[in-house]
């Protein structure tokens, strides 16, 4: 994973949330839906696996490898109205831009979001105006992103990549089973109680 940008700031990409996608049948097969979000996880997981204890940017280098893409974060701050997160195309490369100033689960959730929307491979449209461009990045010139302006996603393309995130997420809270015969019985027994208590 190399840094965000070396020597520009980031530009904060504002994706609406659109109330219909364009072309989208109202008929959406949520269940088919959701059923091909758990199988690209699970295929996903099969190659990158988890890596435990969680981290976010090992998790990115594993993925980078099996992409064999480098995978950029660019850290923005997040105002009320504005999108927390973006993915970014390149021909050799992905830029990830997410929100610093939230939680740590957060900021997670949102670039596991992106992911979503990398490994669905979306194409939307972006909506950021020049105007607003200009506002966000005042020092960049209009043709740096200008592949950025009129972009959006639909419903649908959210409601997968939302969907993505969520079910890594799950797994990563999933722990590794604990190698019980090595531990002593009795401080097995307590062990086993606490798992069952509180989850395992």
């Amino acid at each position: 994973m190399r840094p965000c940008f070396s020597q520009a700031r980031c530009v904060r990409l504002a994706l609406a949330r659109s109330t219909r996608a364009e072309g989208v049948n109202a008929a959406v097969q949520w269940s088919a839906l959701r059923a091909r979000c758990h199988q690209r996880v699970d295929d996903l997981l099969q190659r990158t696996g988890i890596p435990y204890p969680w981290d976010i940017n090992q998790f990115l280098d594993r993925l980078e490898r099996h992409r064999g893409r480098d995978i950029d974060l660019c850290a923005i701050s997040w105002t009320v109205g504005d999108s927390c997160g973006a993915w970014q195309q390149h021909d050799d490369h992905d830029v990830i831009a997410y929100a610093d100033n939230t939680s740590g689960f957060h900021q997670d959730h949102i670039i596991l979001h992106e992911i979503g929307h990398m490994i669905s491979q979306h194409r939307g449209r972006c909506v950021l105006s020049q105007d607003e461009a200009h506002r966000i990045a005042p020092d960049l010139a209009p043709a740096a992103f200008a592949h950025l302006l009129e972009r959006s996603t639909g419903d649908v393309e959210e409601y997968e990549a939302e969907t993505i995130a969520s079910l890594i997420h799950q797994r990563v809270r999933v722990r590794p089973q604990l190698v019980i015969d090595v531990v002593p019985p009795a401080a097995a027994q307590r062990l086993s109680r606490v798992e069952y208590i509180f989850g395992g």
